[in-house]
């Protein structure tokens, strides 16, 4: 069981540890999850805020591991050793879910999608349209469903596409897409090209 704190723990309510960033750092932000062992024992990690102000958590529960992704960066944690097992190696992470059936998480970024796999290998799945943000919504079934921000003469909120995790891979559902202001509008024609745009890393807080 994972729980995201607001903040440090009282001092001496928990055991605490520290999980650094393997590189640089310019802050002394940190964030703070409250985890319990198999054998009901508490403990909190502290992790430590990279580039931008995101804070997420999910956990396979039969295998005692969970992802915490501070500040963009993933750190993956076994539970019941209170120990890390290793740092994502891909960074300025912006979303993050977990598939408890094949033991593995999903993790997105801007412009691109990954499955890190039940050996923690960090696998591209291909995004069949140019995007600027990628959202992960509520599953139906085997469908985890997707929101794609597209960016053109209207800042678009594609709602068309799901993972299939069972195949691992993006499908497309439907042709209605919604604007952010509301309205919607057909698209007619999908690039279904895997294009990665240089887009600049945008802030989010």
């Amino acid at each position: 069981m994972t729980e995201k704190l607001n903040g440090a723990p009282i001092s001496g309510e928990y055991e605490e540890i520290l999980f650094d960033l393997p590189g640089p750092w310019r802050e002394q932000v940190w964030h703070y999850v409250k985890f319990t062992t198999r054998d009901g024992l508490g403990w909190v990690g502290g992790f430590r805020e990279k580039d931008n102000h995101n804070f997420l958590v999910a956990e396979l529960n039969s295998k005692g591991v969970a992802c915490v992704v501070s500040g963009g960066h993933g750190y993956i944690i076994d539970i019941n050793q209170k120990e890390k097992i290793k740092d994502l190696e891909t960074d300025t992470i912006l979303d993050l879910t977990a598939d408890q059936e094949t033991s593995s998480f999903y993790i997105s970024r801007w412009w691109d999608l990954k499955l890190v796999d039940k050996e923690f290998n960090e696998i591209d799945i291909q995004v069949p349209i140019d995007c600027d943000g990628i959202f992960f919504k509520e599953k139906d079934g085997r469908e985890l469903n997707l929101e794609i921000e597209e960016i053109g003469a209207d800042l678009i909120k594609n709602q068309d596409y799901y993972v299939d995790l069972d195949e691992r891979e993006i499908k497309k559902r439907g042709t209605t897409m919604h604007k952010s202001n509301g309205g919607e509008s057909a698209k007619t024609k999908v690039d279904t090209i895997n294009k990665r745009k240089s887009w600049p890393k945008r802030l989010w807080s």
